[in-house]
């Protein structure tokens, strides 16, 4: 984030105060224009991304590839349904120190037909998730809402709301950033400790400017990991999902979502460069109250490495999304 690294600390809120001469009305005009420049989006592809985006690409990565691995063990044919409600809480975006904290509805829908699974899903989106029952090979299809990154506001569950003053001065004069869908793939094998596997996702990102005679444009981004995924049982009722991940970025990811193109009173120029990207580690601890409800326990923690750490848009190296959530299933 800032060209300044700040130490990582609980959210602190500041009075705003304008750092140059400008006038009160044209401060005002700054927003309104920032402000439609953020309405602009508000086709239904990009309301639906903007109602989930803000839950965070890490959590909604790992909700995946831990409903997949699930689907390795329970791989019941026909429909099946679940509905429930949880407390999440982030990171406003990768790299930054403040965080929120949201109640967060869920729903899935999925039909599994054969060795085919199709899902439906507020927090995995649309999936389709082929596993081969002799060797146990798994291999996954997921379009999602993706990440954004705005410099006035952040969205959580639909609702837009203002960054902290501290936030909203280091992203000034930035460009805002979004993906309004990515698409996923992934591909498991198992071992005798576990699943290994690799994904690959692509994320077309927008960069808008918001300046005068710049052209808006968008980076084709692609991500691609390596992971392992551990399943293991403790009790009748309780049971642990564990993953590792890590990460790596291309070029034009690295240039919409860490490099400064140009250099601005918080920010100063930087030029990141494709490769590593972070490491990822996450685990889910489920109890299952009855055969239709369960509870669980949702952490992951992503650490940035490489130029995606040493970007001054990151403060925070590490970013954490933490979850309680309980479901009914029928």
């Amino acid at each position: 984030m800032a060209s300044t690294r700040e130490s990582a600390g609980p959210r602190v809120v500041f009075k705003q105060v304008l750092t140059d001469d400008r006038s009160i009305n044209e401060h005002v005009e700054e927003k309104e224009k920032k402000t439609m420049m953020f309405d602009k989006q508000d086709n239904p592809v990009a309301v639906f991304s903007r109602c989930w985006s803000q839950l965070g690409r890490a959590v909604l990565s790992f909700v995946i590839v831990l409903a997949c691995c699930a689907t390795t063990v329970v791989a019941q044919q026909g429909w099946d349904f679940s509905v429930g409600t949880g407390v999440y809480t982030e990171n406003v975006y990768i790299g930054s120190d403040d965080y929120y904290v949201t109640p967060l509805p869920s729903f899935k829908a999925n039909y599994t037909r054969g060795a085919i699974s199709y899902s439906i899903s507020l927090l995995e989106g649309l999936g389709v998730t082929y596993m081969n029952q002799q060797h146990g090979f798994l291999a996954s299809v997921t379009i999602n809402a993706g990440d954004r990154r705005n410099s006035e506001k952040y969205s959580v569950v639909c609702f837009d709301v203002d960054h902290s003053d501290k936030t909203r001065a280091l992203l000034k004069d930035s460009p805002d950033l979004f993906t309004q869908i990515y698409v996923s793939t992934m591909f498991a094998y198992p071992t005798p400790v576990g699943m290994v596997g690799a994904s690959l996702g692509y994320y077309p990102t927008t960069v808008e400017y918001n300046r005068d005679g710049i052209e808006d444009e968008v980076r084709q981004g692609f991500l691609y990991s390596i992971l392992y995924i551990i399943q293991q049982p403790i009790t009748d009722r309780i049971s642990l999902l564990g993953m590792s991940n890590l990460e790596f970025m291309n070029q034009e990811y690295a240039d919409a979502w860490y490099s400064v193109e140009k250099k601005t009173e918080t920010l100063k120029e930087f030029n990141a460069r494709a490769g590593l990207r972070d490491a990822q580690v996450a685990f889910q601890v489920g109890y299952r109250l009855s055969n239709r409800v369960s509870m669980s326990l949702d952490y992951m923690g992503t650490v940035l490495l490489g130029d995606a750490n040493k970007s001054p848009y990151t403060v925070e190296q590490l970013h954490q999304t933490i979850g309680v959530q309980t479901s009914y299933s029928f």
